[in-house]
C-alpha cells in the first residue's frame, strides 16, 4: 500500500518523526542505543516512497540526523545493539484499554565492512506501522535522540511529548501540558522487573531524578518537573509537569515597600531568573516539594513560593 508523504507546516520534513502516541507511551526496555535505532527505523519507514517492511539506511545517515559522533566506542554499542533490538518486544495500548505485544524486528543486520544497517519488520509491527492514520500523533526533530544518553531520559521525553497535545487544555497553562503515572505503572512503563528497585530511595534517584536533571540540561524545548504522589507518608505515584522552556514563567518577587528597599535580595531576585531553570534541573524533585512547602505558607509576605523555593534549593545545592 502506497503511503501518502508527510506534509508538516513549520517543520523541515527531513528531520521530522511523526510517531503515534501509543509508541512513545509502549511499555519496553532497553539500551538508549537500541532506541535510537528503533525510532531511526521507523522514521525510514515513514518517509520512504513506498513501505516495504525492509529498511536500509547507512552509518553516516544515522550518525548525521541524529547528531552523534562516529568512533570506536560508539561502534561497540552498535554492535551491542544490533543483537539486542531482534529480542526487542512492544507493549501496545489502544483507545479501549487493550493491550498487544509483539516483537519488532524480524531480522537485523550491522554490516561494518558495508557501513549500513538493514531492519526487516515483523508482520505484526508493520501492520501497526500501516495503520498509522488512524492514530493520534506527536512531532518530533529526530536529532533530539543523539541528545540524550540515557535510556530513562529519552523514554521521559517522548512520553512528555506524546501529551503535548494537553497543552493550554483541560485546565493547563497556555505553555504546560502534565501526566501522571502510579509506581506501578511507572514500572510497567519501562519494564522494571519485580525486585529492581525494590525500595522507593533508589528508585526515584535512578528512575526519576537523574534521568529528569539529564533531561533539563538539555536544550530540547520543555523543562519537566516532577511531584511525588503521596498517600498518607507513602509515594504512590508521581505528578509531571512540563512547560515548553522558551515559555518559562519568570519568578519575580512580590511588590511589597519591604522588599522594594531590600536591594540585596532584589539583586538576588535578578540573579535568580537567569538560571531558574538551571537550578530546578538538578533536582526538579526536591523543589516540587519545597514549592509545596512554600505555597501552604500562609500570610507569608515577600518572594513569592516560586522564589523561595528557588532560593531554598539554591542553598541546598550549594550554588
Amino acid at each position: 500500500m502506497r503511503k501518502k508523504a508527510l506534509i508538516i507546516k513549520g517543520f523541515n520534513q527531513q528531520n521530522i518523526l511523526k510517531i503515534p502516541n501509543n509508541f512513545l507511551r509502549a511499555s519496553y526496555k532497553c539500551s538508549a542505543t537500541t532506541q535510537r535505532m528503533y525510532f531511526y527505523s521507523i522514521f525510514k519507514y515513514l518517509t520512504a516512497p513506498q513501505n516495504p517492511n525492509f529498511v536500509s539506511f547507512s552509518f553516516s545517515d544515522f550518525f548525521t540526523d541524529l547528531n552523534l559522533k562516529d568512533g570506536q566506542k560508539t561502534r561497540t554499542l552498535i554492535k551491542e545493539s544490533a543483537n539486542e533490538i531482534l529480542d526487542m518486544k512492544i507493549v501496545l495500548e489502544d483507545n479501549e484499554k487493550r493491550y498487544e505485544v509483539t516483537n519488532v524486528f524480524q531480522s537485523a543486520k550491522c554490516v561494518f565492512t558495508e557501513t549500513t544497517f538493514s531492519f526487516k519488520f515483523t508482520e505484526d509491527m508493520k501492520e501497526f506501522l500501516d495503520e498509522l492514520k488512524e492514530i493520534g500523533f506527536s512531532l518530533f526533530e529526530i536529532n533530539d535522540l543523539g541528545k540524550l544518553k540515557s535510556f530513562y531520559a529519552l523514554r521521559y521525553y517522548l512520553v512528555a511529548i506524546s501529551y503535548k497535545g494537553f497543552k493550554g487544555k483541560n485546565g493547563n497553562e497556555k505553555n504546560a501540558w502534565f501526566f501522571e503515572y502510579t509506581v506501578e505503572e511507572l514500572r510497567k512503563l519501562f519494564d522494571i522487573q519485580d525486585g529492581e528497585y525494590a525500595q522507593i530511595g533508589p528508585f526515584k534517584n535512578i528512575v526519576i531524578e537523574l534521568p529528569l536533571k539529564e533531561l533539563n540540561e538539555k536544550n530540547l524545548g520543555i523543562q519537566i518537573i516532577c511531584t511525588p504522589v503521596k498517600k498518607g507518608r507513602k509515594i504512590t505515584g508521581f505528578h509531571f509537569d512540563c512547560i515548553e522552556a522558551s515559555a518559562a514563567p519568570k519568578l519575580e518577587a512580590s511588590s511589597t515597600p519591604a522588599l522594594e528597599q531590600d536591594s540585596a535580595k532584589a539583586k538576588t531576585n535578578a540573579e535568580t531568573q537567569i538560571d531558574a531553570l538551571t537550578i530546578i534541573s538538578k533536582n526538579p524533585i526536591r523543589y516540587a516539594e519545597l514549592l509545596k512547602e512554600e505555597q501552604d505558607k500562609s500570610g507569608s509576605i515577600g518572594f513569592s513560593p516560586e522564589l523561595n523555593a528557588l532560593l531554598r534549593l539554591k542553598e541546598e545545592l550549594g550554588m
